[in-house]
């Protein structure tokens, strides 16, 4: 359940927003202002497919795994999202209003989050707003482009090498079958790899 947040939990949310575009604290106020936090137990769902889900969302602290089944019922790693970070725009995970996605603390974290009618709203009064919106969007869509193009071109060694790269210490912190499932790789291929990578 949402609660209220703090005057710590808005400065992280402006920080993370300002990673990505410059904005101001009242180019940011109305959103601010509607800002709801949860903290998360390890193991815990933000979201599951399916569900109603009009909200955008920051990770301000710890770590949440994005998922999907499969035709099979097998669970789909799609990515890992660390905090402080956001969580992949509304309008990217959802359809008809619903989940698309599961999303589930690896560890203790904190979110926060709003309408997505808000920031719609707000981007169309405040061009800071717009403009960050569009840099969210656009890196999300980079990112998944990356991915696919990983998956298609690069053998599962390269892909592991780029995940440290991009992740440090997620290895220490995640189930290894979990990062086998994003690599597109069993658990035993993936050990075969650590152990080839001198991990």
């Amino acid at each position: 359940m949402l609660s209220s947040t703090t005057d710590a939990d808005r400065r992280a949310v402006l920080g993370i927003a300002a990673g990505f575009a410059p904005v101001s604290d009242a180019d940011f106020a109305p959103l601010l202002q509607a800002l709801e936090g949860r903290d998360l137990a390890a193991g815990e769902a933000l979201l599951h497919a399916g569900q109603a889900d009009a909200r955008e969302f920051f990770v301000l602290s710890g770590l949440v795994r994005l998922s999907v089944g499969d035709a099979q019922g097998r669970e789909v790693t799609l990515g890992f999202c660390a905090g402080p970070c956001v969580l992949p725009p509304s309008i990217t995970r959802t359809r008809d209003g619903h989940s698309r996605i599961d999303a589930t603390a690896l560890e203790p974290s904190r979110v926060a989050g709003f309408d997505a009618a808000l920031l719609t709203a707000t981007m169309l009064r405040h061009p800071a707003v717009q403009r960050w919106g569009d840099a969210v969007l656009r890196g999300e869509l980079l990112r998944k482009a990356d991915r696919e193009w990983q998956l298609a071109a690069l053998p599962a060694a390269e892909r592991l090498a780029l995940l440290r790269e991009a992740m440090p210490g997620l290895e220490q912190r995640v189930a290894h079958r979990l990062i086998a499932s994003y690599l597109g790789v069993t658990p035993v291929t993936l050990s075969r790899l650590r152990r080839q990578l001198g991990t």
